[in-house]
């Protein structure tokens, strides 16, 4: 794109550790770069930062969003894809999508390279209540998400909230017994820990959940944790580290996911619904997203 593009920047005043006055002044220095115009760091609810992003994604043909993963899950929902070109520049806490494009350096590098960068087209999952998204998980990772919200409430953030969540969230889980019908083809799972599924192989913090994981490739692909604490801590360690080696792999365009009991929904790092059904669907090359 030359320099005829018009960019704009829609910033959520909640994600992150960054009071929304610093995180001002850092997003008008970053503006310059592009020049960009910055809107939402005066919203008071999420209806109102949507009705920002909105407005901002007709008037521009670039939208930055800075916020984390969850931020720019929900305006995956709001902005016309087809018509509107995305870039993410992380101000959350996990920002699974600043590992899954690769960016290195503090915000202004990455700004620079969203600059000068060039567009991508990539695949995002259909969920079957409507909403698209790049990473899923059904099983001990929603309890682990309700958990962090409630030491986020005491004030505690990042890994000091992340971990306990997710330990106390493993040994309190009931796996649940599930059905999978990958593309057409059912498999058992007695036991059911977390069953992953996502288009990039990163979770928060830069665990490497799914190694395999492509943007691109026309497929979801999924991790199943079925052998209990051990495996997760396991699979946690290597994730970390060399990415992740357990858990069993597949890749799939349809799957849906069948429990003798309900579990509740992962979506790009924020709580969705709890059920005992649900489908998935991949949608192919539907985001442009420049990097």
């Amino acid at each position: 794109m030359g320099s005829h593009t018009k960019y704009a920047i829609v910033a959520n005043p909640v994600s992150g550790k960054l009071d929304p006055k610093d995180k001002a002044q850092i997003l008008k220095r970053i503006a310059e770069i592009f020049p960009a115009s910055v809107c939402g760091l005066d919203t008071h609810s999420a209806q109102e930062f949507l009705h920002c992003v909105r407005d901002e994604a007709e008037k521009c043909d670039v939208l930055i969003v800075a916020g984390g993963d969850g931020t720019f899950s929900r305006v995956l929902d709001t902005v016309d894809l087809s018509q509107t070109t995305l870039a993410f520049l992380p101000f959350g806490t996990g920002n699974a999508l600043r590992f899954a494009l690769g960016y290195r350096g503090g915000v202004f590098d990455i700004a620079t390279r969203i600059r000068f960068g060039s567009d991508h087209c990539c695949d995002l999952i259909h969920c079957d209540n409507g909403k698209k998204a790049f990473m899923l998980s059904l099983g001990v990772d929603g309890e682990a998400i309700r958990r962090y919200e409630r030491y986020r409430a005491k004030g505690m953030k990042g890994l000091s909230a992340h971990v306990p969540a997710a330990l106390n969230a493993a040994i309190r889980h009931r796996p649940a017994d599930c059905t999978m019908e990958v593309d057409g083809i059912s498999h058992h799972v007695s036991t059911l820990w977390s069953l992953v599924i996502v288009k990039q192989p990163f979770f928060g913090m830069g665990l490497n959940v799914v190694p395999q994981a492509r943007w691109d490739d026309g497929y979801m692909h999924t991790k199943v944790f079925a052998s209990g604490l051990p495996e997760m801590i396991a699979g946690l360690f290597t994730g970390f580290t060399i990415g992740n080696k357990r858990g069993l792999y597949r890749k799939m365009k349809r799957l849906t996911v069948r429990l003798n009991h309900p579990l509740t929904l992962q979506i790009d790092g924020e709580l969705g619904r709890t059920d005992d059904l649900f489908s998935f669907s991949v949608l192919p090359g539907v985001l442009r997203l420049r990097s």
